[in-house]
C-alpha cells in the first residue's frame, strides 16, 4: 500500500534552504518534484555540487571586535544587498503558477538579484512590469535554432531595462535526466511492446521542454553577435574549466561557472572545482573578470566560501523554487535565511565586510581527500 503524502509543513518551520525541498516533495506532484530535483544520469554532478562545498573547511580568526556585519556589494554594476541571487531556473510554473512574479518581487523587498530564466512562463514585459522602482533584473539567453526570435528577445529585454545578460552555453543538448524520465514513463503507463521502431523512452527529453538551441557560435561569433546588440555586462554562463575561464577574459566577458546544476554531463566539475582551478592556473582572471558561481549552494556558509575564494556573485536556483511552495512568502524567507547564514559565518569568521573576505580563510586541501572517501 503507497503511503498518502503527509501535509507539507508550516512555514513557520523551515529554518533552513533544506527544509524547503522537503517540503516540495510531500507538496508537489510526483512528476514535477521529480523535474526539479532531477540531475544527469546517476546524478553524480548534482551530489558533487552540494557535496563539493560541504568538503571545504573554515580557518576562523578571533579576538577581533565585530560590532556589525556588511554584507552588501556590487555585481556587474548593480549595488545590492547581499552577494547572492535567484538563478534563472526553468520550472517554476511547477511549484508555483505565478512563480517567476513572486521571485521578482521577493527579490524586490529584500534588495538582492533576480536572473529572469529564459524559459520563464511570465513574459518578459509581465516581469519588467512587476519590478519595484528601484529594482534591476537580468536577463538569461538561450540563442535558438531561429537566432532572429534570440535576436528580438534580447532586444526587446534592453528596451525594457534589464540591466545584464547571461548567454547559457552548456546545453546544446538536454542532459539524460533519469529521475525525470522514470517519473514520465511512470505516469504515462503506456505499453510500447516490443516494436523495433518505437521512441526509446531512454533518449526522450526533459518533462519541460524548450525551443532547440542554436549550437554552431563559437567564441569569436558568440561574442561578436551578442555585442552587436548590446553593451551591457555578459556573463558565460556554463564555464567548467580554467582554459574557459581565460576566454572569457580574453573576450571581454564574465566567466560564470556552473554545471547547470548537475542536469547536463554527469561528473562534470562543481562550481567549487573549476574556481580553485582558475585561482591555480590563472588567478588574473579575478582581476579582470567578476567571476559568478551556482551549483548545489545550500548554506549561507556555502556563499561565503565561495567568496573568499574569489568569486563576486552566487547563484541559487533549486533551493529559491522549491520555496515557492509557499509563493512570495517562502522566497522571502528563503533570503532572510541565507543573508543571516551569511552575516553568522563572517562575524564567526572575524571579518565584517566582503572585501575582508580572501583564501586565508578557508582549507582547500580537504576537498579532494573528502572526494576520495566517497567514491
Amino acid at each position: 500500500m503507497i503511503e498518502p503524502p503527509r501535509p507539507k509543513p508550516k512555514l513557520s518551520s523551515v529554518i533552513s534552504l533544506s527544509d524547503f525541498e522537503h517540503a516540495a516533495s510531500k507538496s508537489l506532484p510526483g512528476s514535477s518534484f521529480a523535474f526539479l530535483k532531477s540531475g544527469a544520469e546517476d546524478e553524480y554532478a548534482s551530489n558533487w555540487n552540494r557535496d563539493s562545498w560541504k568538503a571545504l573547511r573554515f580557518r576562523p580568526r578571533v579576538l577581533r571586535p565585530i560590532d556589525s556585519v556588511d554584507i552588501s556589494c556590487t555585481l556587474l554594476g548593480t549595488k545590492l544587498s547581499a552577494p547572492f541571487f535567484i538563478c534563472p531556473a526553468g520550472g517554476a510554473k511547477l511549484a508555483n503558477t505565478k512563480g517567476d512574479l513572486c521571485l521578482v518581487k521577493a527579490a524586490a523587498r529584500h534588495g538582492i538579484l533576480h536572473w529572469v530564466c529564459n524559459n520563464s512562463a511570465i513574459s518578459q514585459q509581465d516581469m519588467a512590469n512587476a519590478r519595484a522602482p528601484d529594482q534591476t533584473l537580468y536577463w538569461q539567453i538561450y540563442p535558438m535554432t531561429d537566432l532572429e526570435v534570440t535576436e528580438k528577445q534580447i532586444k526587446e529585454a534592453v528596451r525594457l531595462g534589464y540591466k545584464g545578460f547571461a548567454l547559457t552555453v552548456d546545453a546544446i543538448r538536454a542532459g539524460k535526466r533519469e529521475r525525470d524520465l522514470r517519473m514520465a514513463i511512470v505516469d504515462t503507463e503506456e505499453d510500447e511492446g516490443d516494436d523495433l521502431e518505437a521512441e526509446e523512452s531512454f533518449a526522450k527529453e526533459p518533462s519541460v521542454q524548450r525551443p532547440p538551441v542554436w549550437s554552431s557560435f563559437d567564441w569569436k561569433s558568440s561574442i561578436e553577435w551578442l555585442r552587436k546588440m548590446t553593451n551591457l555586462p555578459i556573463a558565460i554562463k556554463g564555464i567548467q574549466c580554467w582554459e574557459d575561464a581565460l576566454l572569457c577574459m580574453e573576450y571581454g566577458v564574465h566567466p560564470w561557472l556552473s554545471n547547470h546544476g548537475g542536469r547536463q554531463l554527469d561528473s562534470a566539475p562543481s562550481a567549487m572545482d573549476t574556481l580553485l582551478s582558475i585561482r591555480k592556473n590563472c588567478p588574473e582572471v579575478f582581476d579582470k573578470c567578476e567571476v559568478i558561481v551556482d551549483g548545489g549552494v545550500t548554506r549561507g556558509s556555502d556563499v561565503v566560501k565561495a567568496l573568499a575564494l574569489g568569486a563576486k556573485g552566487v547563484g541559487l536556483g533549486r533551493p529559491f523554487l522549491y520555496s515557492l511552495v509557499f509563493g512570495e512568502a517562502g522566497a522571502s524567507k528563503a533570503i532572510r535565511i541565507l543573508k543571516h547564514e551569511i552575516e553568522t559565518t563572517m562575524a564567526l569568521l572575524g571579518v565584517t565586510s566582503l572585501d575582508q573576505l580572501n583564501p586565508s580563510y578557508v582549507e582547500t586541501s580537504s576537498l579532494y581527500s573528502y572526494a576520495r572517501s566517497v567514491l
